[in-house]
C-alpha cells in the first residue's frame, strides 16, 4: 500500500465514522455524540486535505512551481485548523444551550455499541498510517486519529454513565445527566481545539519560512564535511512539507580552477540534498 492508497483508505473510513455518529446522535440526541459527529465533519475536510496533498506534493517541479508544489500541504493544515475552530465554537454554543435548557439525551445501548464499531474502525486506520512515518501529512493524520479514538471512549463513558443512572433512578439520570453529557462534549471539543491551535502554529511557522537552527546546524556540518571546503556561511533552510529547500555560501582555498571549484560545490549540493530532499543552491567564495 503506497501513501495515496493509504489516504484514500483513511478517507474511506472517516466517511463510515460520519455515518457512525449521525446515526448514534440522531437516536440519542448526546451533545458528546454531536461534538463528536462535528469532529468527523473536519476530520472530513483535513482528509480530504490530506488526500489532496499528497497528490499534489507527486507533481515535479515546473516552469512556474520550481521548487514543486510542497506547500499545499501547509495551506491545507491552515484551513483545517481554522475549520477545528469554528466547529469547537459552535459546540460550544450548543453546549451553553443545553445547559440552559437542561435536556437529557436518550442513552441506547445499540449507540454504545456503534461507538464501539467507530473506536475499531479508527483502530485500524491508525495502524496503516502508522505505516508511512517518512510522510509527515499521514504520520499527523496518524496522531489526530489517535485522539479521536480517545474522544470516541468518552462518548462511550458518558453513555454507560447514562445508561447506569437510569437504571438506577430515572429523576436522578434527568438530574444529572445534561451536566455529564455536556462534560464530556466540552472534553471533546478542548481536546481538537487544543489541536487546531498547534497545527495552525504550525503551519504558520512553515509559511513564514522559519529556518529551525538545528537544521542549520546539520547542514553545516555536511557541508563541511567535504573534502575542499574550508568555510561554510550564510546558511538559509526553508521547509515546504516534508522537505527542506536550502542555500548555503562555501568557501574554497584559492588558486583553484573554475572547474575543481565546481566539482567540490556540486559535491556539497550532492550531500544536502540528500539531508533536506529538495532544491540546493550552493554559491562558491575563495577564501578571504
Amino acid at each position: 500500500m503506497d501513501e495515496l492508497r493509504a489516504a484514500l483508505t483513511s478517507a474511506g473510513s472517516t466517511a463510515a465514522v460520519m455515518a457512525i455518529y449521525a446515526f448514534v446522535w440522531l437516536i440519542t440526541g448526546s451533545l458528546a455524540a454531536l461534538a463528536e459527529l462535528a469532529h468527523t465533519l473536519v476530520d472530513a475536510i483535513a482528509v480530504t486535505v490530506t488526500v489532496f496533498a499528497v497528490k499534489t506534493s507527486r507533481k515535479p517541479p515546473d516552469v512556474e512551481h520550481p521548487y514543486g508544489h510542497y506547500k499545499a500541504d501547509t495551506l491545507g493544515g491552515l484551513f483545517g485548523s481554522v475549520i477545528v475552530l469554528i466547529a469547537a465554537a459552535l459546540i460550544a454554543y450548543e453546549a451553553v444551550e443545553r445547559l440552559l435548557a437542561w435536556e437529557p439525551f436518550t442513552p441506547d445501548l445499540f449507540a454504545a455499541v456503534a461507538v464501539v464499531a467507530a473506536i475499531a474502525i479508527d483502530l485500524n486506520r491508525v495502524s496503516i498510517l502508522r505505516r508511512f512515518k517518512r510522510s509527515k501529512a499521514l504520520s499527523a493524520d496518524a496522531l489526530h486519529f489517535t485522539t479521536d479514538i480517545f474522544a470516541s471512549a468518552a462518548v462511550l463513558v458518558d453513555f454507560v454513565i447514562a445508561m447506569a443512572l437510569a437504571s438506577i433512578s430515572y429523576s436522578l439520570f434527568r438530574e444529572i445527566s445534561p451536566l455529564v453529557d455536556v462534560a464530556m462534549a466540552a472534553a471533546i471539543t478542548a481536546i481538537f481545539a487544543s489541536l487546531s491551535f498547534r497545527l495552525l502554529k504550525a503551519s504558520a511557522i512553515e509559511l513564514l519560512d522559519y529556518s529551525p537552527p538545528d537544521v542549520v546546524q546539520e547542514v553545516e556540518k555536511v557541508a563541511r564535511g567535504i573534502n575542499g571546503v574550508v568555510g561554510v556561511k550564510d546558511i538559509r533552510v526553508r521547509k515546504a512539507g516534508e522537505i527542506y529547500h536550502g542555500e548555503l555560501t562555501i568557501e574554497v582555498p584559492r588558486g583553484l580552477s573554475v572547474e575543481e571549484a565546481h566539482e567540490i560545490a556540486d559535491e556539497v549540493e550532492k550531500r544536502v540534498k540528500e539531508m533536506l530532499g529538495g532544491v540546493v543552491t550552493v554559491h562558491v567564495e575563495p577564501t578571504s
